[in-house]
């Protein structure tokens, strides 16, 4: 039943996330897609961070999102850093933490502020590594022949396309969110009840257990504020930990990436953003800026 709840909420983004890729394949021609790309490394994850705030992508959609986008050649530093930050301040996302944590803007504006360092870290890091999709051409830019031209279909044609391209891609990645979906459901059966009431006191170790449960409870972003501000009896901090981690690394995202992304980028894609939100989320909860 948990495993069948955790699909149902996902499955409707990560339908949008197909339709929106399958769009972008259809109707967005590569040249029109390089003209906008700024020519700057800053410019470039500013733009990656900044269109996170404007597109309501959740984590269960964006990862086909960002695999088109880089099919169209967007540099894949870009496109990192969008898929890391969208899930966590486009505007549905940070109306549902507001109205969670009774419009505590410290935490809106910390979450927020996670969401964009960890971003800008990972997009700069991908920069090193030359391919990034397992299915990519030189340079991580899709060279396999995915980008197909569209431009001489009539738009009954292009609308069918779509339909097309966003099937196929949502069962592809449908199959690795129902495993991401049973893993979760077998964790959450499984964890005692009160686990966080014994860790609640000491704030290294609710943090360090809120972290444990945004990976394995997989919940969407829409919702997880909701979810966190639920555990009243741990410090605030660590309610900013499973906020800010889980968009970014759960057991459904990992299974995603691993068959997305090559293994070096999966691995920083799992271990970079739970390092530094562990240390990031210790220091504002020690410095006293978010209250217990």
């Amino acid at each position: 039943a948990i495993a069948t709840a955790i699909f149902i909420e996902a499955m409707p983004f990560l339908a949008i996330g197909a339709l929106f890729s399958s769009a972008i394949e259809v109707f967005v021609p590569r040249d029109r897609m390089l003209r906008i790309i700024p020519r700057s490394v800053a410019g470039g994850l500013a733009l990656g961070i900044g269109a996170g705030f404007l597109l309501p992508t959740c984590e269960c959609g964006v990862v086909l999102i960002v695999r088109r986008l880089i099919h169209k050649g967007v540099p894949p530093f870009i496109a990192i850093a969008y898929m890391l930050a969208a899930p966590i301040v486009n505007p549905v996302v940070l109306a549902s933490t507001w109205l969670a944590f009774r419009g505590s803007m410290p935490m809106l504006g910390s979450r927020v502020a996670l969401a964009a360092v960890v971003a800008l870290a990972i997009g700069l890091y991908s920069r090193r590594i030359p391919d990034v999709l397992l299915d990519a051409g030189p340079g991580g830019t899709g060279g396999h022949g995915h980008d197909h031209d569209h431009g001489g279909q009539t738009f009954g044609e292009k609308i069918r396309a779509v339909l097309t391209h966003a099937a196929r891609e949502f069962m592809d990645m449908g199959t690795y969110l129902v495993i991401g979906a049973l893993a979760a459901a077998t964790c959450k059966t499984l964890l005692p009840a009160d686990m966080m009431t014994y860790i609640g006191g000491n704030l290294l170790l609710s943090i360090v257990g809120m972290v444990v449960l945004a990976i394995l409870l997989s919940v969407c972003s829409e919702a997880d504020a909701f979810v966190a501000a639920s555990f009243q009896m741990i410090p605030a901090a660590a309610q900013l930990a499973f906020v800010a981690l889980g968009p970014m690394v759960d057991l459904k995202l990992i299974g995603m990436y691993s068959v997305t992304f090559k293994r070096r980028l999966v691995l920083a894609l799992i271990l970079g953003p739970t390092a530094m939100i562990l240390v990031l989320s210790w220091l504002i909860g020690a410095s006293g800026l978010l209250a217990w």
